[in-house]
């Protein structure tokens, strides 16, 4: 969703200057870690410095939420198409169908309590 002009952090990002691995994002709870403490979809932290830590890391949520809504959404709208055109046996079961209408809604629900100012 973020247009930002520097790339997601990449595997090469993971190492430091010297050859070592940045503990940030070298191991799995590292990377947790920055996805926990705001990391927004696009897998850069949240770039207005001005906002205060806990807003930064709202926005983030919201971001990555936002971008989950259109994930879902575009594959909803992929299993509507398909149900118009291709055989019962490959359309989408209806749990699953129902999973990404749930899905919509509690990130939904997110972006609406995240968009708050605190």
């Amino acid at each position: 969703m973020t247009n930002r002009k520097t790339p997601p952090s990449s595997a090469k990002d993971a190492i430091t200057g010297d050859g070592t691995p940045c503990p940030e994002l070298a191991t799995f709870q590292g990377c947790l870690k920055r996805i926990r403490d705001g990391e927004g979809s696009d897998g850069l932290l949240w770039p207005e410095e001005t906002l205060s830590e806990a807003r930064r890391q709202s926005l983030a949520r919201i971001d990555r939420a936002a971008v989950g809504i259109l994930t879902a959404v575009e594959m909803l709208h992929a299993a509507s198409r398909c149900e118009g055109t291709a055989t019962p046996e490959r359309h989408l079961d209806e749990g699953v169908v129902e999973g990404l209408f749930f899905a919509c809604r509690e990130l939904a629900e997110l972006v609406c309590r995240e968009v708050r100012p605190g």
